[in-house]
Formats: C-alpha cells, structure tokens, sequence
C-alpha cells in the first residue's frame, strides 16, 4: 500500500494528473486506506507491480495521457443492460444525486488498463472478470476500441 501512495504522490504521476484536471475534473488528493487496498487487490488481479505501471509510464507518458482522455470521454452506461421485457422504467433507474470529486488514486485502475492492452492485452479479459466487471466481454470490446483510436 505505501508503494501504490508513493506512485500516486511522485512527480510522474503528477504530470499525468495535471494533464487529465485540464478536462476540469475535480480531485480529492486526500485518498482513503481502503481504496488503496482496492488498487492493491487490482494489481494482484492483473498481476502486475505497481513498477510495472511507473516503467510504463515513465516511458510511455504521451500515449497514456492520450488513452485516459480518451477513456474519460467514453459513457460506459448501457442502455440494453436488460434483457427485451425486463428493462427498467425511467423511474427504477439509478440517479446520480451529487458529483463527487474524483479521489487522487482514479488513475491506478486507468493505468492497469492501459498496461495490460499496451503490453499484456491476452490478459485484459481475464482481468476483467477476476475484478468482477459487469458485463466484462463488452467492456473490453470498448476498452480494445478506444486502445485502437488512441493508437
């Protein structure tokens, strides 16, 4: 956990960071233990170190910055969710009631991603279902898409 809150805190990631706020997007630089634990389990998920991503990075800064963008630009919410029959009326569905700023750490999940469709992307669809992703085929179908744009 300590190495994963030096990397968000080190000046690489930093200048991932800054270039991701020029979207204006807010961001809580005060990040729970828990969601520390959270980018810990994903790692251990993708099997990959927390050096995999600063290697990556370190080299790779352009390009990363370029598929977060990306990746934040995208709307995940599937409208075909349900089944034909079964879908959720306007008033069932989920509402957003406050935006809350993103926490400091957001970027880990997105770096993970990247490094495993940038030098491991076989293992992108097992590492979708291993962290549980709703619908984990489609996703990465988006994920191995926008990684087409970016390229």
């Amino acid at each position: 956990m300590n190495k994963i809150n030096e990397f968000i805190n080190s000046g690489l990631y930093e200048t991932l960071l800054k270039a991701v706020q020029e979207r204006n997007v807010e961001i809580d630089n005060i990040v729970p233990f828990s969601l520390l634990d959270y980018d810990r389990e994903r790692l251990v998920a993708a099997r990959i170190e927390i050096e995999d991503l600063k290697a990556l990075l370190s080299t790779n800064m352009e390009e990363a910055t370029s598929f977060v963008k990306s990746k934040m630009q995208l709307d995940f919410d599937e409208e075909d969710e349900y089944p034909v029959g079964e879908e959720v009326i306007d008033d069932e569905k989920p509402r957003t009631i406050n935006e809350l700023p993103y926490y400091k750490n957001f970027l880990v999940a997105f770096l993970i991603e990247y490094y495993l469709l940038k030098i491991q992307p076989k293992e992108l669809g097992k590492y979708l279902k291993r962290i549980r992703i709703a619908h984990a085929s489609k996703y990465e179908d988006r994920l191995k898409e926008l990684w087409k744009n970016v390229l």
